[in-house]
């Protein structure tokens, strides 16, 4: 009996514990190419099949892309040099059959319409050669870009968000680092 009860918590612990296979946002690819003082990164951004469904259904989604260029410092820590925001809103309609997606890059505002949803999402989680020009990198030193992915929830009323101002208002942020890298500078 003592046997029978130890494999039967045996086998249900190796259930309960065995790893699954679990999608989540994910950044899955990121390009870094320097030349000089100019950093140009891409990078393709998935989401989870929950996020997307809901997207199709007409729920309006804000995802912002942060670029990051820091300093690696061996007993400090990493110096920001440089970044930019890439803001992108997708919005679809279902019924109607409208897919947009508003994207903020500094002060420039695009809005940019699709004939289908799969389109629409290939555009807005794909960012290509987003350019940081800085002055600031030295060859003595070794840099990296941090990639930073966060969704914004819907906005609550203004009341509520000052009142419970502990509750999160994003859904996900992940983070990527590139490979440290030495630019040669002229």
């Amino acid at each position: 009996m003592n046997r029978l009860l130890l494999t039967i918590t045996v086998a249900a612990l190796c259930v309960t514990l065995a790893p699954c296979r679990v999608m989540a946002q994910e950044i899955t690819r990121l390009e870094v190419h320097i030349s000089g003082g100019t950093v140009k990164t891409s990078l393709t951004l998935s989401l989870e099949e929950s996020q997307i469904k809901l997207i199709s259904e007409g729920l309006q989604k804000e995802i912002a892309f942060y670029i990051d260029i820091f300093r690696k410092w061996n007993l400090w820590p990493d110096e920001f040099i440089k970044g930019k925001k890439i803001s992108r809103t997708l919005i679809a309609n279902p019924v109607k059959g409208e897919y947009k997606v508003i994207s903020i890059e500094g002060n420039t505002i695009l809005e940019k319409r699709f004939n289908s949803f799969d389109s629409m999402i290939k555009w807005a989680l794909n960012i290509k050669e987003a350019t940081l020009v800085t002055d600031a990198l030295s060859d003595d030193s070794s840099y990296f870009v941090r990639i930073t992915v966060e969704s914004v929830k819907q906005k609550p009323q203004q009341m509520l968000g000052y009142v419970f101002f502990f509750v999160d208002d994003r859904d996900f942020k992940i983070k990527k680092d590139s490979a440290t890298f030495t630019p040669l500078v002229k």
